[in-house]
């Protein structure tokens, strides 16, 4: 019994480290960047809470703080996250924490797939 047990658990971690944010959109239009991103439900926590917050871009040598986030809830969530234009998105990462744990999305290399 606890084998079993412990081989659930570690099912349970491996989902839950490959459970990766998705990019979706980037946009640079309108006087404001904007990148649409999704969250599986692996990311919420025990009670069903999803918190996501300190939301950062980092290109070009720069760092730029969100000005605006919004979540649609659900089984997958898409967050969008507006920041003050960027002239030009070069070596671009977005971090954030989701439930107190960092996560990123390479920019750049997520554009190219």
């Amino acid at each position: 019994m606890k084998k079993a047990l412990s081989f659930i658990t570690l099912i349970l971690f491996a989902v839950t480290a490959f459970a990766e944010p998705q990019l979706v959109s980037l946009s640079n239009k309108n006087g404001k960047t904007t990148v649409v991103f999704t969250l599986s439900s692996e990311d919420k926590d025990c009670n069903n809470g999803l918190g996501i917050d300190n939301i950062i871009l980092k290109c070009n040598d720069q760092t730029y703080k969100a000005k605006h986030v919004d979540a649609k809830f659900g089984d997958t969530t898409t967050v969008v996250v507006k920041f003050k234009k960027i002239p030009q998105l070069e070596n671009a990462r977005l971090t954030f924490n989701v439930n107190g744990e960092e996560k990123y999305i390479n920019i750049d290399k997520d554009l190219m797939n």
